[in-house]
């Protein structure tokens, strides 16, 4: 039995358990009664689309309907199974609706998009690619059936979920998905109306995080020119344009002082403390958590980048994070900190940092190029690996 006529089969009993007619189903899910019946008999495919209908209908997870595992830290050969699911909805964007897919209104598609990203913020990678795949056909459906304003925000919607999928790339070692989801992230978000100006400004953002795990700061430079121009002609009217603007700044500091240019991190630096106090603690604007405290921590990292580990740490132990600040932010800044401690040969203070790490975002610490290569150091360094740090090397898998 394959995965589709499972999916049909496991709909049909948990209807039955919940005493629902085929009728009264197909009316919770909003969907078509006829393809229903063929689903559950499995005569036809169960889409990723209608699975997810019937799950939100069922009150149950999609996983309940496709046996899938999704609990956060299991196996990253799963999460590439997952992910080939992702893979092929990135694939299929050019393709018509999917006919089972009747979206849900605008104001519960924002709050999905919202859910997706505070999970992918929270680093729990195999929970994000077992709901992106119905995420994303849903609102494709919306892009392409709705209209005027609506159909504007689904296309602003969509594009920031296909940033997502971005975000799983970027941090499980997908270099390709990274890459088409990016490109996708900006197909759709050309027909975001007045959004498309600071979303397209963020996806170079993106790209040039992408680019600097590779070195290639000539693309990033040219990557952070192209996120400018995006910009050109907007004002604090245009939705994200300023924090699109103060992300690209400390996008900058980092590749400036990544070559060693001290003076212009610092010049960067101060122009995104500008965009800060406009915009103030804005967490939720393309996810980068941009504000003063996210520059105070760009601060910290430009100074590690430059080889001033001693300042850095000073500045960075007297950062205090606002409530809700986003896990994966908390965490980049510990194992920074951790790095910066090696360094100054502090093998204790690094190990709290790598620690709070875990604590703030797990799925991150554990994959993270700059918490290995931190644990390697101290592994070699240590005459005696402490227990806290042998089994710290186990987790991540060294």
């Amino acid at each position: 039995m394959g995965r589709s006529s499972e999916a049909g089969a496991r709909i049909a009993d948990l209807r039955k358990r919940r005493q629902l007619t085929q009728h009264g189903l197909a009316a919770r899910a909003n969907v078509s009664y006829s393809l229903l019946t063929k689903v559950e008999s499995g005569s036809r495919p169960a889409s990723e689309a209608f699975v997810a209908a019937c799950a939100r209908a069922l009150g149950v997870d999609v996983a309940a309907l496709t046996d899938q595992t999704l609990a956060d830290g299991s196996a990253d050969g799963h999460l590439g199974e997952l992910l080939v699911r992702v893979e092929t909805q990135l694939d299929l964007y050019d393709l018509d609706p999917d006919e089972s897919a009747r979206p849900r209104p605008l104001d519960q598609l924002r709050a999905a998009v919202r859910q997706i990203n505070q999970v992918a913020q929270a680093a729990k990678y195999e929970q994000m690619a077992g709901l992106l795949p119905s995420l994303y056909a849903e609102l494709h459906a919306a892009a392409h059936l709705w209209s005027g304003r609506e159909q504007s925000e689904a296309w602003g919607l969509l594009a920031e979920a296909y940033r997502c999928a971005h975000t799983i790339g970027i941090a499980t070692g997908y270099p390709d998905l990274s890459l088409i989801a990016l490109s996708r992230m900006d197909w759709a978000a050309q027909n975001a109306a007045d959004r498309a100006p600071g979303l397209r400004a963020a996806r170079e953002y993106l790209r040039v995080t992408a680019y600097l795990r590779k070195h290639d700061y000539d693309t990033c430079w040219n990557l952070n020119a192209a996120g400018r121009a995006h910009l050109e002609g907007t004002d604090a009217e245009t939705p994200g344009s300023l924090v699109a603007a103060g992300q690209l700044n400390l996008g900058a500091a980092v590749l400036a002082a990544r070559t060693g240019d001290a003076s212009a991190a610092s010049e960067y630096l101060d122009e995104a403390s500008h965009y800060g106090k406009l915009t103030g603690e804005d967490l939720e604007t393309f996810w980068f958590a941009f504000g003063p405290t996210n520059v105070a921590v760009h601060r910290v990292m430009t100074l590690i980048e430059l080889g001033d580990y001693s300042h850095a740490v000073v500045l960075g132990e007297q950062i205090e994070f606002p409530a809700g600040w986003l896990p994966t932010r908390i965490g980049h800044h510990h194992f920074d900190m951790a790095r910066a401690y090696e360094r100054l040969n502090l093998p204790d203070d690094a190990m709290r940092h790598l620690q709070l790490a875990r604590q703030a975002a797990p799925g991150q610490a554990r994959r993270h190029p700059t918490v290995r290569s931190v644990v390697a150091d101290l592994v070699r360094s240590a005459r005696h690996p402490s227990d806290v740090l042998t089994r710290y090397a186990n987790w991540i898998g060294l």
